[in-house]
């Protein structure tokens, strides 16, 4: 292997390394999920907090109510909380 593809080789390891350490980002999210495993009673709720966009929270919404046992009483919102603290 020459010098230049190992230079070349390196910087695209460093370039990866780089990118996957931006995507890993582990501040809260600001929305949370209510689901209600039946919509007509909404005292029993189950909450799951720091989505960091309401699509990521829709989707986890709708993931949850797929795994009750009877999906189609269940309802889901999210709520944007505002700044974690």
């Amino acid at each position: 292997m020459s010098l230049r593809s190992s230079a070349r080789t390196a910087g695209l390891q460093t370039l990866g390394l780089f990118l996957l350490l931006a995507a890993c980002d582990d501040t809260p999210g600001q929305w949370s999920l209510f689901v209600y495993p039946d919509a007509r009673d909404q005292s029993n709720w189950l909450r799951t907090d720091r989505f960091k966009s309401e699509s990521m929270c829709r989707q986890a919404g709708e993931e949850n109510i797929a795994a009750l046992p009877d999906p189609k009483k269940a309802d889901f919102r999210c709520v944007k909380t505002g700044a974690p603290g």
